[in-house]
């Protein structure tokens, strides 16, 4: 029996999941993005569009330069503007919507020593508009670095102004003049005009937030409400997700930290439901490009990374199954792990059976006492099942009778069905994936998202 799918996104609307296409070019997006939706993801995100840092970008860390602007006012790098124009078109006649990442708060490193570069190399910008010290060079004033050493300003150093103000890295620190604004906002607008449909900005937590509020107004007028935006906000002692939230959405690094002690080797599953921003909108994922220690010259350059990207996956899974937050995963991980997608899939469904007005409330069941499997249901809608050992996990009789879940479930990835019946005061799953048996079995490393059907999709047998 075949799925009746949703409809996808409509503009303007706070993502199901998106697929975050990094560092991939435009047109390769493009032959990908319709099976993308197909597969459940209601947005994808592109790198970002403007004229970047000219490489090479061959080295482990080429993708960083395309996080390092040299003109706002040129799309090139990963496409033309005709290649992004053409991307959005075939996206949004898959109902797909298209999120792209803008980088305002730095530009470019061009040759290794930016603070004797002359800014006038960067159109359009003079020396009014970066942190630094007047004369006739650009100098640095300070740097905001990861691991904090003396004589450089720490994201730890209980002073906010370090991370306002002071260079990330050796990246030129952009001042919000009116020229900068203007720039920036143009930038916007052409994006804006090739149909993107929403925004996710670089580095916000060194922005200050009233610039952000007054690009996300300036989206909001320019596209009638019809974007949604985000932004990346790494919490730490000086930055709270709050500082942020009232803007727009914020990326969740709190449910970050508590996904890598759970699914890390050593962590507990049952130490879930993690520890998260208390916001529906915020965005959530197993990792992401920062995370990712292998595009890294240094492994230690990486933010906090997975030892295990079969772990990151995973938690990735665990936040496809959870009721809130909006998960962004990585195109990469989704391709190696294909329970990714039907994850992306589960929580399509989900949500709009949400909208229908039934019960899809998130809770974490208790019948299995063990510390690498999960199972999470959605309601009696549906419900996932994470094994995070590596050792099949077998268990032949389940009791749900403490659960909402009763009748017919398909599994979206292998579409084997199970089912969920009552024998005298107590429930049971009677039937898991063939006539044989009951109780859960669930292969190592793996992840499985069922969702309700009528019960005509199972066949009743009798539990034993």
């Amino acid at each position: 029996m075949a799925l009746v799918l949703p409809a996808a996104a409509s503009a303007g609307e706070q993502p199901t999941a998106i697929l975050h296409a990094f560092d991939q070019p435009y047109r390769r997006v493009e032959e990908s993005v319709c099976r993308w939706g197909r597969q459940g993801w209601s947005h994808v995100q592109i790198s970002p569009a403007q004229q970047s840092h000219p490489g090479p970008f061959a080295s482990p860390m080429g993708w960083a330069r395309r996080y390092q602007p040299v003109d706002l006012g040129v799309i090139a790098g990963l496409g033309t503007e005709q290649d992004l124009r053409r991307l959005i078109r075939r996206a949004h006649g898959c109902g797909v919507r298209v999120i792209a990442d803008v980088v305002f708060n730095h530009m470019a490193d061009l040759d290794g020593r930016s603070d004797q570069e002359d800014p006038l190399r960067f159109p359009g910008l003079g020396r009014a508009d970066f942190h630094g010290l007047p004369g006739g060079i650009l100098r640095r004033p300070c740097r905001d670095s990861d691991s904090p050493v003396p004589g450089r300003s720490g994201y730890d150093d209980g002073n906010r102004d370090s991370e306002l103000g002071c260079w990330l890295g050796s990246l030129p620190d952009l001042v919000f003049t009116a020229n900068v604004k203007r720039i920036q906002k143009a930038h916007l607008d052409r994006l804006l005009g090739l149909g993107i449909d929403g925004f996710r900005f670089d580095a916000a937590k060194h922005m200050p937030p009233p610039v952000l509020k007054e690009y996300v107004d300036h989206i909001d007028a320019r596209s009638h409400r019809r974007t949604w935006n985000y932004l990346e906000v790494i919490q730490d002692g000086d930055t709270r997700a709050q500082d942020y939230a009232w803007i727009a959405a914020v990326t969740d690094f709190v449910l970050y930290g508590s996904l890598r002690r759970a699914f890390s080797w050593g962590g507990d599953l049952r130490s879930l439901p993690a520890a998260a921003l208390a916001d529906p909108r915020s965005v959530t994922f197993g990792r992401t490009h920062d995370n990712l220690a292998e595009i890294r010259v240094r492994r230690q350059d990486a933010l906090d990374p997975w030892s295990e990207a079969a772990d990151a996956w995973l938690a990735s899974a665990y936040v496809l199954a959870r009721q809130d937050g909006t998960p962004l995963v990585l195109a990469g991980d989704a391709a190696a792990a294909p329970y990714l997608s039907a994850g992306a899939l589960f929580r399509r469904i989900l949500a709009a059976r949400g909208r229908e007005g039934r019960n899809v409330s998130e809770t974490i069941l208790r019948p299995i006492d063990r510390s690498t499997v999960l199972l999470l249901q959605r309601g009696a809608e549906g419900f996932a099942v994470i094994n995070k050992g590596a050792d099949r996990f077998d268990q032949p009789v389940l009791d749900l009778t403490l659960s909402d879940l009763e009748g017919c479930y398909r599994e979206l990835r292998t579409d084997s069905t199970m089912a969920v019946e009552r024998r005298g005061p107590k429930k049971f799953v009677t039937r898991w994936g063939s006539w044989s048996r009951g109780g859960l079995a669930l292969e190592p490393r793996d992840a499985l998202f069922f969702v309700r059907e009528p019960f005509a999709a199972c066949h009743s047998i009798q539990f034993p």
